[in-house]
This record gives C-alpha cells, sequence and structure tokens, in this order.
C-alpha cells in the first residue's frame, strides 16, 4: 500500500512539473506579451505618436490625395444615406 502511495505521488509531481515545464512556460509568455502590448508606458508612448503625426498632418497644405479625399467622400455620403433611410 505504501509503495502505491509513493509511486501515485511520484506520478502526480512529475505531471505537475511537466505541466509547467511545457504548457505553464508558455501560457506566461503570452501573458507577459499581453501586459507588454497594453503597458502604460507604451499607451503614453502611442498617444504622443499620434499627436506629434495630427501636427504634422496639419502643417502639409493637403492632407490627403485626391483620390483618397474622393473615397471618404463617397463613403460618408452612402453612410449618411443610409442614416437617413
Amino acid at each position: 500500500m505504501k509503495f502505491f502511495i509513493y509511486k501515485s505521488l511520484i506520478i502526480c509531481l512529475l505531471t505537475f512539473l511537466m505541466f509547467h515545464l511545457t504548457l505553464g512556460y508558455t501560457i506566461r509568455s503570452y501573458k507577459n506579451k499581453i501586459f507588454n502590448t497594453f503597458s502604460k508606458d507604451k499607451i503614453v508612448f502611442l498617444k504622443e505618436q499620434t499627436r506629434n503625426e495630427i501636427k504634422k498632418s496639419l502643417k502639409k497644405e493637403n492632407m490627403l490625395n485626391p483620390e483618397d479625399a474622393k473615397l471618404l467622400r463617397d463613403f460618408i455620403n452612402k453612410l449618411i444615406s443610409e442614416i437617413n433611410y
């Protein structure tokens, strides 16, 4: 009976260790990637970068090329027509 309990404990311990060394490591690495993606420093950096790009585009004479302007106009007109429906 003791031998069975020792074997069971060893098997459970080895299974637990194998899980943490394989799947546990993978899960932790993905969790760290997600947390790093949405960290406060990253969000502040993206806000500053967006502000700088908006400032640069406001200094230009034309922000859009004529094709993009026409495409946006058609898209907005389509949205307005669907909203008014």
